[in-house]
């Protein structure tokens, strides 16, 4: 135990070791064992505090990387707690890198295809909802706003199925600018919080990959939303999606918005129409 003392220094090398780089030694040394082991046996082995060593077996029982299991005593007296190692699980993690790999050499390359699965998804929805649920009137006839509030609540119901937690905040401020014949164009949007993204660590280690599929979606899902019937992508696309993932480390922000030209247009249409 000398290595452990304090020294006059300070405290050895060993017991500066950060909890977690303490926590991934007495997980290996559970593993290397391959039987069952208490915490008395493993403190001596690690040369540290059998409560500092509870306190590491405890929460790896919590993460699910070893598990308690009782020692009977040779004669009388309670069984001694026991930890072990659990097999591990192959992990879909590995499976899921290996496929983001196969979309391409290139994150530009990985990138491109994802999103065109996205748009295939947005497709096959759009499809079964086709057969399922009425279509809504003329798109012609039917305000951006109305558009975006329409396909805001579309694409909240979505995000929800496929497990993303979603929350449709109200609308955002419109911003205002002025054309070149100095009409005055307001752009709206909308913004929908995913606070459960299911496939986190993809995304996170593969944003070209998980990310960019769910972005094809929300675009396909806004291009489905803009044309009129029959016709599957609009001439001139009306509504736009964005993705910003992970702004917080749970939460990454959907956004859709119109763009300027799109509302100018219908006003003129409007003030024709009217006029």
């Amino acid at each position: 135990m000398g290595e452990e003392a304090d020294s006059k220094s300070g405290r050895s090398r060993r017991d500066r070791l950060p909890r977690n780089g303490q926590r991934e030694r007495v997980l290996q040394m559970v593993r290397a064992d391959g039987g069952v082991i208490d915490a008395v046996e493993l403190a001596t082995r690690i040369g540290l505090h059998v409560t500092t060593v509870r306190f590491h077996l405890d929460a790896l029982c919590d993460e699910g990387a070893i598990e308690r299991t009782r020692i009977s005593r040779d004669g009388v007296g309670r069984p001694r707690t026991g930890y072990r190692a659990v097999e591990e699980r192959l992990d879909y993690r590995i499976l899921a890198e290996m496929l983001a790999m196969e979309l391409g050499d290139t994150v530009e390359e990985r990138a491109r295809r994802a999103q065109h699965i996205g748009r295939s998804w947005a497709d096959r929805i759009a499809g079964l909802r086709a057969q399922t649920v009425p279509t809504p009137g003329d798109t012609e006839t039917e305000s951006v706003g109305d558009q975006l509030d329409r396909k805001a609540n579309l694409a909240t119901a979505v995000f929800d199925r496929m497990g993303f937690g979603p929350e449709l905040a109200a609308e955002s401020e419109p911003t205002a600018s002025l054309s070149a014949d100095s009409a005055q164009i307001v752009a709206r949007e909308r913004v929908i919080r995913l606070r459960a993204c299911p496939v986190r660590e993809l995304s996170r280690a593969h944003p070209e990959v998980g990310c960019a599929i769910h972005l094809g979606l929300l675009q396909g899902l806004l291009d489905h939303a803009a044309a009129p019937a029959g016709q599957p992508d609009p001439p001139q696309r009306a509504l736009f999606g964005r993705l910003d993932p992970f702004v917080e480390p749970d939460l990454c922000i959907a956004r859709l918005h119109a763009s300027p030209s799109s509302t100018r247009d219908r006003s003129d249409k409007t003030a024709t129409e009217t006029s």
